[in-house]
């Protein structure tokens, strides 16, 4: 994900030089918003990919799963912001050629960036647009553009029938298995393919993201699988599931996590967590609820005796009863 942002960037340095004509400005409303495509979580950001499969929060401390929760949010909306700072070079800079359906951007190079870049938006049919992302080396003019990001879009239409900024459906993949192609790749592989709709200001927003064959930081040399999925209702409730790979340890003999997060508007929540082990051998559960504060008020670990593991009453949670989740 750094790359990709990294490369964003160098793009928008490159096209400052360009005057602000706002040429192709008309396809603005052909690709999302970074907050059209963003999870957002109750509570202050963190990072993660995967997590480890046991919750160690005591009672009166800020829950363990919603700490998690925010960080898997604050992860994939890594995706959110490297389609953010697309946005920024097709909306802060003049398009290079303008058709009557297609617009491109570039290509450009910095001079300390061993790659030319290039954007191209194209309407496919009324409020139904395509984007790419490309890149080549650019010491080698002969070179094909490789994409790196590339997505459809059909933006939110308002209640006079035109296109909202920053509002829509689509989906979107980012690949890094081909950005390792480029000049001066870094050490991410794999893809990660997002789909979303958030039509408008006061509607429902879903979106769900698919990380496939990515590293992770936990399990060195291991490639994993990782799945995610967003809702958040006007002013009321959210809620978030991901599977992912839990790591072996010395206590433990790995396997599948599925998680399943609620929260009300006021940010009191609850997850229920599934972990299936490798062999298949055996499932085990954890359950935990947070007041708006996000402090652990209930948790239930029914293979654990210690009261460490299990305390308050579930009628005092925000969901008193288990959900699992559906991924």
């Amino acid at each position: 994900m750094t790359r990709i942002v990294a490369c964003c960037s160098l793009v928008l340095a490159a096209a400052a030089c360009h005057p602000l004509d706002k040429a192709g400005s008309e396809f603005a409303t052909g690709v999302p918003r970074q907050d059209t495509v963003a999870m957002s979580v109750p509570g202050s950001s963190a990072k993660a990919l995967t997590v480890e499969g046991s919750s160690r929060a005591l009672e009166g401390q800020t829950a363990d799963w919603y700490t998690i929760t925010r960080a898997v949010s604050a992860t994939v909306n890594g995706g959110a912001l490297a389609v953010g700072l697309l946005v920024r070079l097709v909306t802060d800079y003049p398009a290079t050629t303008v058709t009557h359906d297609t617009a491109v951007w570039g290509p450009w190079q910095g001079p300390l960036d061993p790659i030319e870049w290039k954007v191209t938006i194209s309407r496919l049919a009324p409020h139904q647009y395509q984007y790419k992302f490309e890149g080549r080396d650019k010491h080698d003019p002969t070179a094909a553009f490789v994409t790196v990001l590339s997505g459809v879009h059909s933006p939110g239409l308002d209640a006079q029938g035109f296109e909202m900024e920053g509002f829509g459906t689509g989906s979107f993949t980012l690949d890094w298995n081909a950005r390792a192609t480029l000049p001066a790749p870094d050490n991410n592989v794999g893809t990660a393919n997002y789909k979303y709709n958030h039509m408008g200001p006061d509607l429902v927003v879903n979106i769900g993201a698919q990380f496939r064959q990515v590293k992770d930081d936990q399990q060195p040399g291991k490639l994993v699988d990782a799945d995610y999925a967003f809702v958040q209702n006007p002013a009321a409730e959210g809620s978030m599931d991901f599977r992912y790979n839990v790591p072996a340890d010395a206590t433990s003999a790995g396997g599948l996590g599925k998680v399943h997060s609620r929260w009300l508007w006021s940010g009191a929540g609850r997850s229920d967590v599934t972990v299936t082990t490798t062999d298949s051998a055996l499932t085990y559960q954890v359950s935990e609820c947070w007041d708006i504060n996000y402090v652990s008020i209930y948790k239930s670990v029914p293979l654990s005796t210690s009261t460490t593991d299990n305390y308050g009453s579930e009628s005092s949670c925000a969901f008193p009863t288990v959900e699992n989740s559906s991924l």
